[in-house]
C-alpha cells in the first residue's frame, strides 16, 4: 500500500445477477479532464464536506449514477493505487468495492459520465480480449494493456485494478 494519502475514491459495485458484473461508466467529454472519454468506476476527488473517503465514493457513486447506497453496504477496501501514470501527475486513489444482489439501474448526469456499463466478469476473465493497444490522447505508437469495450478501450487505473481484484494476471 502506498504511503500516500488518498485524495481521491472509487466504488466498485458489484451486481450477482442477471450475471456477475462490475459498473462502469464512460466519462463525459471535458478537455479539463485528462480521463474525458475513458472508462472509469464511479469516484472522483475528496470535497471538505465530506467526512472520509468512504463519503466521497459514497457521494460520487450518487452524483454519477443516481445510486445511493450506504457505508454498511461497503464490502471491501482494496490497497490505494495511483492513477494517472501516463500522465505523470499521480493520483493516489482508494477503491472501495460494494457487492449487490441485482444490476441496478443507472441515471447518469451527464456531465459527469455519457454511458453506464455493468461488464461482465467474465468478459474481463477473458484472455482472447487482452491486447496492447493504443489509447485516446496518447501517441498512436504507445500501447497499453486493454480491452475493447463498446469502441473505447478500457485501460489504464480502471482496467489495472479490475485485473487486480479479479485475481487476472496483466502484463504491463
Amino acid at each position: 500500500m502506498s504511503a500516500e494519502v488518498p485524495v481521491a475514491a472509487v466504488a466498485i459495485l458489484r451486481a450477482r445477477l442477471p450475471e456477475d458484473s462490475v459498473l462502469l461508466i464512460r466519462r463525459a467529454t471535458n478537455p479539463e479532464d485528462p480521463w474525458s472519454g475513458h472508462w472509469s468506476f464511479p469516484g472522483g476527488r475528496r470535497d471538505e464536506a465530506d467526512t472520509d473517503l468512504l463519503d466521497t465514493a459514497l457521494r460520487e457513486l450518487a452524483e454519477e449514477c443516481g445510486i445511493q447506497l450506504r457505508r454498511e453496504d461497503v464490502v471491501e477496501t482494496l490497497p490505494v493505487t495511483h492513477a494517472g501514470r501516463r500522465a505523470g501527475k499521480l493520483v493516489p486513489v482508494q477503491p472501495y468495492t460494494f457487492v449487490v444482489e441485482e444490476a441496478l439501474p443507472v441515471t447518469l448526469d451527464p456531465a459527469e459520465a455519457e454511458e453506464a456499463y455493468w461488464l461482465p466478469s467474465r468478459t474481463i476473465l477473458d484472455p482472447a480480449l487482452h491486447s496492447r493497444t493504443a489509447v485516446p490522447g496518447v501517441p498512436p505508437d504507445t500501447l497499453f494493456p486493454a480491452i475493447p469495450l463498446h469502441g473505447v478501450p478500457l485501460w489504464g487505473f480502471t482496467y489495472r485494478v479490475l485485473c487486480s481484484w479479479l485475481d487476472f494476471a496483466v502484463e504491463e
